[in-house]
C-alpha cells in the first residue's frame, strides 16, 4: 500500500505529455499570432515561450498589421491622366479631337474626386 499503481503512472505520463504539448504549442501560437501583429513573429515567440498565456494576451493587445491589397493601383490624379493623354497625342496614337474629348471628360467629371 502506498506505492504507485498503474492508474497513477498513467496519470503521470499523461500529465507530462500534456506539458510537453503545451511547451511546444504555446510558443508556436505566439509566433503565428505575432506575425499578424505589429509586435512581430520572433518577439511573439519569446513572449509566449517565457510568459505562456500572459504572453499570448500581450501579443493580442498589440495592433494588427494593416494588409494592403497587392493588386490595388495607386489613385491617379486628373493631372496624371491629362499627362498620359498628352503623351499619347504627342506620339501620334490619338488625334487632337480625341485628346480634347478626354481632357473635357477628365476636367468636367471631377476625375480626381472619384478616388
Amino acid at each position: 500500500m502506498g506505492g504507485l499503481g498503474a492508474p497513477e503512472i498513467i496519470l503521470i505520463i499523461v500529465a507530462f505529455a500534456l506539458m510537453a504539448v503545451f511547451a511546444i504549442a504555446i510558443p508556436i501560437w505566439g509566433y503565428k499570432a505575432g506575425s499578424t501583429r505589429t509586435i512581430g513573429a520572433v518577439p511573439g515567440l519569446f513572449l509566449a515561450l517565457f510568459l505562456s498565456f500572459i504572453g499570448i494576451l500581450i501579443i493580442y493587445c498589440t495592433p494588427k498589421i494593416q494588409n494592403k491589397d497587392p493588386f490595388a493601383f495607386p489613385p491617379r490624379s486628373s493631372a496624371d491622366e491629362l499627362q498620359k493623354f498628352k503623351q499619347l497625342l504627342d506620339s501620334g496614337a490619338i488625334t487632337e479631337a480625341e485628346f480634347n474629348n478626354q481632357k473635357a471628360r477628365i476636367l468636367n467629371s471631377g476625375y480626381s474626386k472619384q478616388y
